[in-house]
């Protein structure tokens, strides 16, 4: 049967209005003809708006949704809309927040029920109470799925980072922005562009990884999965939000800490990412919180501007972070009061002020003053219609609460989330004690503080089902006993229905750490084997909001008592096999020496605990490798591969600065075999293309996965270069004995650079291509360039 508005009225009770049309026989204005160029349909709309409808779509609401809804229903009230709101507005932020946090903690909330009446309830207000009937924009988190309850929960993106299969993230995106379509949502705030290059920050379990190719991949296929393949987007696709332009290096690894850096640096370094995924098509850019090259990110023309559109070419729509632009006079001492923070934001060119619109309220005013030229609004807020007339909400702002409901019951996407989680873990280490065999009796001590609960990190929603380790091997064989004992404690637990990453930390003291630790190695003296879960949890690796919720470090050893329980579980005379799950690269040197096996899982989203007992016990081998170089302490940071060649000329007292593992390392249960790179040709013009092709055998006994790594060095140049860049990389599966030939097609970008004067070019001379199955694992030939 065909779904109209009535049969959707009849069906499912919801009052879905028609948007307020001219009466019969009068034309519609150019802004409602939905065929017209959008393009059209915005000049059209901006001339027919006032100066406060204007500021209205620049503005947002988060925490002061408060104010639009009924204290004692907690539904939609238009009634206080019409006094909070009467010009309509630009944004809501996070709509399923109205069960999560402030004002609205005491309500039993329906999911997704209950937001997609609060969706919907906003729309009719915006499209049939306020003059123009503009519809309303909404933004959720989807760093690694979409973070409400209910919705499908990925591994985080370090662990997607190390899948190295962008086919797949883009799959998980997918999968993020159609449940967040669903929901009413228009906007996702991912993917997060920032690279771990200082790990004690505890946002690195928001970063793909290290490299900037790497990353850049990564991001451009979240891009796509969100947004879909093309622009305009689809009825089940989001615009997608790059952060954080620019984060850089920050001080001391501090969220928010200043990151100086040269224009060289940031050009070779911390661009290329944006560039991807501005290529990509991506909808917005949000800024930094943190100053670059000394200007904060919210205020700096030169970032937001020359750079961002000019250099990169972005033309959609800046968001600010959260609060950025009262930080210009709150946190930087830029401006005196929040009339200044809107006019150096509105000057550097940020088009809405997230997530409460408390400056940009100030506009009118400004405007009527003569500090905000009246252009500089008009520009902002034909951006964001732009994107409200592409996402079709003038046509269809409302959500059909079936298919929203829809999502919440999808197995494709659990089942995804499991082939994320296998294809993230990495094997760091193996002497042959895995894969365990459970067809036969073994009594495994399950020890560890992350042993049972599902870890899935920060900007995380609350799945249906998450499955943490104990859960998954239970599902081993019958011939597989498990006895689990906690260890000891990270920090105290969190209250039950209480965010885990919300609280302060609250240290667990010693002594009763002590008396776990004794229960745990009595558990291990009956075992045959111990499996250790240990690193970090939501409470000691996170973006640090506050100074009352830190998430930063300054070591990388595993946090609390844990190392205590290591040399326990070592000295127990059993295989010791050490599983991370953590947010951060870890600097786990005993691990890494005396453990049988130790394995890279991170945080691996809902179905982490299934994955590592997949991979435990050889149902899924291994294949993910390390998009992050895991340091041997703090003091060798920072440890990225790519340095330049004067980073390594002397050594410490302490010896040679080298990783506990490399960037690209990662085993297998099977053996392969890379060969050394043939290249189509071994003399090129500087404008030319040329075809590296590489050969991969399987020579072990399992089905397993490769990754195929492509390296760069330019061996004489007219500023100092990276000793090894990454420009080409492949996931290949391989069945015990195959083999097959993996060719990249590589242009002049894989080889230029910006040089001495600044412009990006390929210079003559000779070239080192490496290929190998990681950054310490390469074979080489060379290429002169005329």
């Amino acid at each position: 049967m065909k779904m109209t508005r009535r049969t959707l009225l009849a069906t499912t009770g919801l009052v879905l209005a028609t948007p307020a049309l001219p009466a019969l026989g009068a034309s519609l204005p150019i802004y409602r003809r939905a065929g017209a160029p959008v393009a059209e349909r915005v000049r059209d709309l901006l001339g027919r708006m006032t100066l406060d409808e204007k500021v209205a779509q620049l503005c947002s609401m988060w925490m002061t949704k408060a104010g639009i809804v009924d204290r004692e229903t907690f539904a939609f009230s238009p009634e206080k809309a019409s006094h909070v709101i009467p010009h309509g507005i630009g944004q809501i932020a996070r709509p399923s927040d109205l069960a999560g946090s402030g004002h609205f903690q005491t309500k039993s909330f329906r999911e997704p029920e209950d937001a997609v009446a609060f969706v919907n309830a906003v729309q009719r207000y915006a499209v049939e109470q306020t003059r123009l009937g503009i519809p309303v924009l909404f933004h959720e988190e989807t760093a690694h799925g979409l973070a409400v309850k209910g919705a499908t929960s990925f591994p985080i993106p370090p662990a997607l980072g190390s899948t190295w299969d962008p086919a797949l993230v883009e799959q998980c995106f997918v999968v993020a922005g159609r449940q967040a379509r669903r929901r009413g949502v228009t906007v996702g705030l991912s993917p997060v562009l920032d690279l771990v290059r200082d790990p004690r920050w505890g946002r690195s379990e928001e970063f793909f990884g290290e490299d900037p190719f790497h990353v850049g991949v990564m991001g451009a296929a979240a891009v796509r999965g969100l947004q879909g393949p093309v622009r305009p987007i689809g009825p089940d696709n989001v615009f997608s939000t790059l952060k954080h332009f620019i984060h850089g290096m920050p001080q001391n690894g501090l969220n928010i800490g200043p990151s100086d850096m040269s224009e060289r640096m940031m050009r070779e370094t911390f661009l290329p990412p944006f560039k991807a995924a501005v290529a990509a098509r991506a909808a917005v850019v949000m800024p930094s919180y943190n100053e670059v090259g000394g200007v904060p990110s919210h205020a700096n023309v030169q970032l937001l501007q020359q750079t961002g559109r000019g250099l990169l070419g972005f033309q959609g729509a800046y968001f600010s972070d959260y609060s950025g632009v009262a930080e210009i006079a709150d946190l930087h001492g830029m401006a005196d009061d929040a009339d200044g923070a809107a006019v150096l934001a509105m000057r550097a060119g940020v088009d809405a002020d997230l997530p409460d619109g408390s400056t940009y309220r100030r506009l009118p005013k400004l405007v009527k003053d003569g500090r905000v030229p009246q252009a500089s609004v008009d520009a902002a807020v034909a951006r964001i219609l732009s994107m409200k007339f592409e996402a079709g909400l003038f046509e269809n702002p409302y959500v059909d609460p079936r298919r929203a409901a829809d999502v919440l019951d999808d197995p494709q996407a659990t089942a995804l989330a499991r082939t994320a989680a296998r294809k993230a873990v990495v094997l760091l280490k193996n002497d042959g004690v895995l894969p365990l065999d459970g067809a036969r009796g073994v009594r495994i001590a399950l020890i560890g503080p992350n042993s049972v609960t599902p870890m899935l990190g920060g900007y995380s929603g609350w799945p249906k089902a998450a499955v943490g380790v104990l859960a998954g091997l239970r599902q081993a064989g019958a011939n597989v006993t498990i006895e689990q004992s906690d260890g000891v404690w990270i920090t105290r637990p969190v209250a039950p229905g209480v965010r885990p990453e919300a609280p302060v930390i609250h240290k667990v003291p010693a002594a009763d750490n002590q008396a776990r630790i004794a229960a745990a190695v009595e558990v291990a003296r009956r075992s045959d084997i111990v499996v250790l879960v240990v690193g970090d949890n939501e409470q000691v690796t996170r973006e640090a909001v506050s100074p009352m919720q830190a998430g930063d470090r300054d070591s990388l050893g595993l946090y609390g008592d844990q190392d205590a329980l290591v040399e326990a579980m070592l000295g127990c005379g059993k295989p010791v096999v050490a599983v991370l799950l953590n947010g951060r690269p870890l600097a786990v040197n005993r691990l890494a020496e005396k453990a049988n096996a130790l394995i890279e899982g991170w945080y691996l989203g809902e179905q982490g605990g299934n994955a590592i007992a997949d991979v435990l016990f050889g149902k899924a081998n291994p294949g993910g490798k390390l998009a992050v170089s895991i340091p041997r302490s703090v003091g060798d940071l920072p440890a990225f591969y790519n340095r330049h060649p004067s980073a390594d000329k002397v050594p410490y007292v302490e010896g040679k600065r080298t990783p506990l593992y490399p960037f690209g390392h990662g085993l297998s249960y099977t053996t392969f075999d890379v060969s050394a790179p043939r290249l189509s040709r071994d003399r090129i013009g500087k404008g030319d293309t040329f075809a590296v092709e590489v050969d991969v055998a399987n020579t072990g006994q399992r089905d397993g996965d490769e990754v195929v790594q492509v390296y760069v060095r330019d061996v004489v140049s007219s500023v100092p270069r990276p000793v090894l860049e990454l420009k080409a990389f492949r996931r290949v599966s391989l069945a015990a004995g195959g083999r097959t030939t993996v060719r990249f097609d590589l242009g002049p970008d894989a080889l230029a650079f910006w040089d001495a004067t600044m412009n990006w070019a390929v210079e003559p001379g000779t070239f080192v291509i490496s290929a190998g199955n990681s950054s310490a694992s390469l074979k080489s030939a060379k290429l002169v360039v005329v």
